[in-house]
């Protein structure tokens, strides 16, 4: 870690502490002495944790693309790190922004202790924001372990001269029981709700819920991934089964606690069945068809609150919409939705066909016309723009951005999810089935066809599965794929944790259908001397193999395991010599 020290105030960083919407400085611009004397102070403290949570608005510099789908099979917007070309540099952000949070959080902890020893008053006083200060120590510890692995546990705070920055690296086993364990001591002692004026804080329930995301994240990966990405000296897991068990057990605990709710409002006929489109957009009465304001909203587990009047949320800011163009699809991400019977379109009568790019949207998942549908219209074409490998996709993606044009950019309002319950169900569902190999259709209600109902497609049952030749946990993880696209708990990590990226990332990535399409026969549309990287002559499409354009080719893919993990940054190992840098880097 840097050796420099960074003091932490807990003051009011605002004219007026009585804002809910607290306007907070960069981390690096904290200097001022530290007082903790009045229970005030703490709290004031741990609103600085929120804006850490990793949002479309940059906090310190952290950029969006960790907590998307950019680089994925999915997205025709290309990362080195997607196609395996990323190397070791000498920083990186996320290791510097993770330990200096970290630093702070620790501060506030220290400072808990001083504040019974000195005799300011009991732990009681203060039990809420050093239950804060635990549950975003576990979340900024979990951020460092999906991207690098194992990492130095830090549970002091630390400065030029302590052992522990120039310490080994902790295992990614001691760092799950760490985070673990500071989750439990969250769920303990925050309130079991968050609303009215604590809205978007972190209750217990959400933090039960985050523990359900990192049990299921961990089980998995040692299912499937194992030790393969370890570093030297690691050691062994073998907690697979018992985080999966864990995990159902979280969110089951979740749906019984009946605090949170999928949003769907598809019965008022203005919303036109597709109350996914407007769920995260929602603002003003202004901001949707049926005149929903972001108050309806009880999906949101964890979420950033933003405001328009102030131009501040707690923990700083305004959202900054997410780029149309940057979440372009690939055919890959489009072919991934079900038609209305709940069959992927290969195996259902109801697909159409590609013969034009609004063709493909007929009796298709509500949730593809969320995300894509502005481009077309249903039954019908509107002109489509001449095809390149420039552009890559004539779709742009309409998740996260405002309706009607009722925000301009960079103004936007709407609350950004950082754990939907919609998550939850779906955790449920995939834990179960990682657990015993299989799921009820009774379970099967209570979780992924709550989801599938607002998407207006047909429930997931056992005879669906079985009757059409399909595979559950596939379904599954579809299910999960088009429900989370773009979100946070992104399919980056679903594709890592389930062993599926080197398949699917060291492969062909195809930008859309040519044979039996509008660009076979329309030079308007398609200029054949732009597909430089060539076709896929059997795509395995919807209407079977057929010819599609590649946007990037194996060759520029050379994605293997190792990038499941990013390098520890150069000087980090440099400094701390103990650092032991991560297989094959």
């Amino acid at each position: 870690m840097k050796k420099i020290i960074i003091l932490f105030s807990a003051m009011c960083f605002l004219l007026s502490c009585e804002d809910k919407f607290l306007d907070l400085e960069d981390l690096d611009s904290v200097t001022e002495q530290v007082y903790f004397d009045e229970p005030e102070n703490f709290v004031d403290a741990a609103n600085n944790f929120y804006r850490g949570l990793h949002s479309p608005q940059s906090t310190s510099g952290d950029g969006f693309d960790m907590i998307t789908d950019f680089g994925t099979e999915l997205n025709g917007y290309f990362q080195d790190y997607g196609q395996g070309l990323n190397t070791a540099t000498d920083t990186d952000i996320y290791w510097n922004n993770g330990y200096s949070y970290i630093r702070t959080i620790n501060t506030l902890l220290e400072k808990a202790d001083e504040y019974v020893e000195k005799g300011y008053g009991e732990m009681s006083d203060i039990s809420v924001p050093v239950a804060e200060a635990h549950f975003f120590r576990a979340y900024q510890h979990f951020r460092l372990l999906k991207r690098f692995g194992g990492v130095p546990i830090v549970t002091e705070v630390t400065n030029v001269d302590s052992d522990i920055l120039y310490a080994p690296r902790n295992s990614r086993y001691e760092v799950i029981e760490q985070i673990l364990a500071d989750l439990d001591v969250a769920i303990a002692d925050l309130p079991e709700t968050a609303t009215e004026e604590d809205l978007g804080k972190i209750s217990s329930t959400a933090a039960l819920a985050y523990r359900a995301r990192v049990l299921l994240f961990e089980g998995t990966w040692e299912k499937y991934v194992g030790t393969t990405t370890d570093f030297e000296g690691s050691g062994t897991g073998g907690n697979s089964s018992a985080y999966i068990a864990e995990a159902v057990t979280a969110a089951k605990a979740v749906i019984d606690r009946n605090q949170y709710e999928i949003w769907n409002k598809n019965s008022d006929p203005s919303m036109e069945n597709n109350s996914y489109r407007w769920l995260f957009t929602l603002e003003g009465a202004d901001s949707n068809p049926g005149g929903y304001t972001k108050a309806s909203n009880n999906e949101f587990i964890i979420q950033s609150i933003f405001d328009f009047d102030s131009g501040n949320r707690l923990g700083g800011g305004q959202f900054s919409q997410i780029s149309e163009g940057r979440n372009a699809p690939t055919q890959i991400a489009l072919d991934m939705y079900s038609t209305l019977d709940g069959l992927p379109i290969a195996k259902s009568s109801q697909f159409q066909g590609y013969a034009t790019q609004s063709t493909q949207f007929i009796n298709r998942d509500r949730r593809m016309w969320g995300n894509f549908g502005g481009s077309v219209i249903e039954n019908g074409s509107r002109p489509i723009p001449v095809i390149s490998n420039v552009n890559n996709s004539n779709l742009t993606a309409w998740k996260f951005v405002t309706w009607n044009k009722y925000r301009t950019v960079g103004t936007e309002a709407y609350n950004y999810p950082h754990l939907r319950y919609a998550e939850v169900l779906l955790t449920y569902a995939e834990a179960l089935y990682e657990r015993d190999g299989s799921i009820s259709d009774a379970d099967l209600d209570i979780s992924v066809n709550i989801v599938r109902d607002r998407a207006g497609i047909a429930p997931l049952t056992n005879a669906l599965v079985n009757d059409n030749g399909l595979d559950m946990l596939d379904e599954i993880r579809r299910e999960r794929t088009v429900e989370l696209y773009m979100e946070d708990n992104n399919h980056w990590n679903d594709i890592r944790r389930w062993d599926t990226a080197v398949d699917l990332l060291n492969n062909d990535i195809v930008g859309y259908v040519i044979e039996g399409s509008e660009y076979d026969t329309n030079p308007d549309l398609f200029d054949p001397s732009t597909a430089i990287y060539g076709y896929v002559e059997d795509y395995p499409s919807g209407v079977g193999p057929v010819k599609a354009v590649i946007i990037d080719p194996k060759s520029n893919r050379p994605y293997t395991r190792k990038n499941y993990l990013w390098p520890l940054p150069i000087n980090e190992t440099v400094i701390n010599t103990n650092l032991v840098q991560n297989p094959q880097w």
